[in-house]
């Protein structure tokens, strides 16, 4: 029986509006980073990128939209994909947990600098608080999944739902904490990586589920 889905390659048109796209994403990656949301305009990033104003509007959108698709360029940068393909092969409950704050201690090094303008940012600008909120959404929607095959597999501590340990989990490994233990608290990422590993080992896991003494 033949397949009537076969696999179309981009043609050059699509390859070229999604390489535009790319770099009026990476041009208002750099601006927003040294001179913040609201002091970069869409002319300023169009003139970065090398584009015209209405290119920027055609490839990407408004600068609400603009910054939304930030969270995406954030993934790229981290290597998210990657990183949570790895965590999927995990099956131990201490090296699932240490997999995932792995990937946001990733995560926070790359594009802690962008991380940091869009956090300061989000109270006085409804498009970055919407940024913002569908990152952390994007964060929590892991860690639930993460949360519900310890749950699955009983390696919870006793009365831990899987969303309740998810909300201790999201809320350990967000950009927020990850900011207070390196840039205010001066830390490495190794010591904060080790400390956040440890602590929620013990705060989530059974001690029948194969906790590391």
């Amino acid at each position: 029986m033949s397949s009537t889905v076969t696999d179309r390659r981009p043609n050059r048109r699509e390859v070229a509006a999604a390489a535009t796209r790319a770099e009026v994403l990476a041009a208002a990656r750099r601006l927003f980073t040294a001179q913040g949301f609201t002091g970069t305009s869409i002319t300023q990033i169009a003139a970065e990128a090398g584009v015209a104003v209405q290119t920027v509007y055609d490839s990407v959108g408004s600068k609400g939209t603009l910054v939304l698709a930030l969270n995406d360029l954030i993934d790229i940068e981290a290597g998210v994909p990657e990183l949570a393909a790895a965590a999927a092969t995990e099956t131990e409950p201490t090296g699932m947990l240490a997999a995932a704050v792995h990937l946001t201690r990733v995560l926070n090094e790359r594009c802690g600098d962008l991380l940091g303008v869009l956090l300061s940012a989000q109270a006085s600008e409804p498009d970055v608080a919407a940024a913002v909120a569908d990152g952390m959404a994007r964060h929590r929607a892991g860690m639930i999944g993460l949360c519900q095959e310890l749950a699955a597999s009983g390696a919870l501590g006793a009365g831990l739902t899987a969303d309740r340990a998810a909300t201790m989990l999201a809320t350990m490994t967000s950009p927020a904490t990850w900011r207070q233990l390196t840039d205010e608290s001066g830390w490495t990422f190794d010591e904060a990586e080790t400390w956040l590993v440890e602590s929620l080992v013990t705060l989530l896991l059974d001690d029948r589920s194969g906790r590391r003494s």
